[in-house]
């Protein structure tokens, strides 16, 4: 096997088995599930004003505390359907805010209130994060990829060192 091919099969192998992230660095430390997911979209002034109020009091959460989410996109579309499923709401519109257990809608001055509302009692005592009510998926595909393509890897291997 040549060094060039060693150094292909070795990044491959740390890949696979090192549990590298989607993004391409390895994860150490599981980094903080988020309390308060924001689903808005660009060109909405109500989302404008909610992310505004997010802001302001976001900054007693730690870091990481408030994950937004761009409705138009389709990875943010399929969670917001699971998490409407996961707590029996019914939304029409943005902005949505999910915090702890609770759903808010809309941009009124009773939304604002809720909000604050929600966010003073994850500074009082944790909130759980919405991520926490989701089913787990049904099939692990991305485990069973990783698996196959360690198995191909492997075989590929074996196949190169015999003469």
């Amino acid at each position: 096997m040549s060094r060039c091919t060693a150094r292909i099969a070795w990044l491959v192998l740390a890949t696979l088995v090192g549990g590298a992230t989607p993004g391409g660095a390895a994860q150490t430390d599981e980094a903080p599930r988020p309390v308060v997911l924001f689903f808005y979209q660009e060109s909405c002034p109500e989302c404008v004003r909610i992310s505004e109020v997010l802001d302001a009091l976001g900054s007693d959460l730690p870091p990481g505390a408030v994950a937004r989410y761009e409705i138009t996109d389709p990875a943010a579309g399929r969670l917001f359907q699971r998490l409407q499923r996961a707590y029996g709401a019914q939304i029409s519109s943005v902005p949505v805010v999910f915090i702890g257990d609770r759903v808010v809608e809309g941009a009124s001055r009773a939304q604002e209130l809720a909000i604050t509302d929600a966010l003073g009692d994850c500074v009082t005592s944790p909130c759980s994060s919405p991520l926490d009510r989701l089913p787990p998926d049904v099939f692990p595909w991305v485990d069973v990829l990783q698996l196959g393509l360690l198995a191909l890897f492997v075989g590929l291997l074996v196949l190169l060192q015999t003469p």
